[in-house]
């Protein structure tokens, strides 16, 4: 797998040599944070979104909805249930596989008050989260939704394995939040802040 070196701020004359299969992103500003649900910073989303994560879908060429972790979705009649079928072969970095309690883990920890995450306003249409087994989840709106909402699109998902047992308020300055395990196409090697 990939491995991704995130190099902030400052500057460099000349690449030091890494592993083929290493990328290097450098910026002008520091990452915000690692953790997708509570960072506001627009570079620091694009990694988290593209690099490090995966969402429940993706968007093509032509910015439309195509499955990612979510193999497939379906709504009901009224349009405001909905239902996505994940795929069973995502494991988080660590090994352990990404479930649909992840999912809801997730999703319910962005609407969580205490959390104040800046994502809370994109989900304001849901109810409520499910899981109805390991690779099913169900979203229940509290309106008609005429097309599928962009922030299954755009909301990494987080591991609840690892961020269960730390409180809301503690999310910010967690470990997690500088040393990311996640399930993207790159696996997080080191952050070198303020170089």
């Amino acid at each position: 797998m990939p491995s991704l070196i995130l190099l902030l701020g400052g500057v460099h004359c000349a690449a030091p040599e890494r592993p083929a299969a290493t990328a290097v992103i450098a910026s002008g500003t520091d990452l915000e944070s690692a953790n997708p649900l509570v960072t506001v910073h627009p570079l620091s989303r694009q990694v988290q979104r593209h690099a490090l994560f995966v969402t429940l879908v993706k968007l093509d060429s032509l910015l439309q909805p195509v499955p990612y972790f979510a193999r497939n979705w379906n709504w009901d009649i009224a349009r405001k249930t909905l239902i996505f079928g994940l795929t069973r072969d995502l494991n988080w970095h660590d090994g352990v596989p990404t479930t649909a309690a992840d999912v809801v883990f997730t999703f319910n920890s962005v609407r969580d008050k205490q959390l104040g995450s800046p994502r809370a306003g994109d989900l304001s249409a849901v109810n409520s989260v499910k899981a109805t087994n390991d690779s099913t989840v169900e979203f229940e709106f509290n309106a008609p939704q005429p097309t599928l909402p962009i922030v299954f699109a755009e909301l990494p998902l987080v591991p609840a394995h690892l961020l269960d047992t730390v409180p809301l308020a503690r999310w910010r300055s967690s470990s997690f939040a500088t040393n990311p395990i996640g399930n993207g196409p790159y696996k997080f090697a080191e952050r070198v802040a303020g170089r």
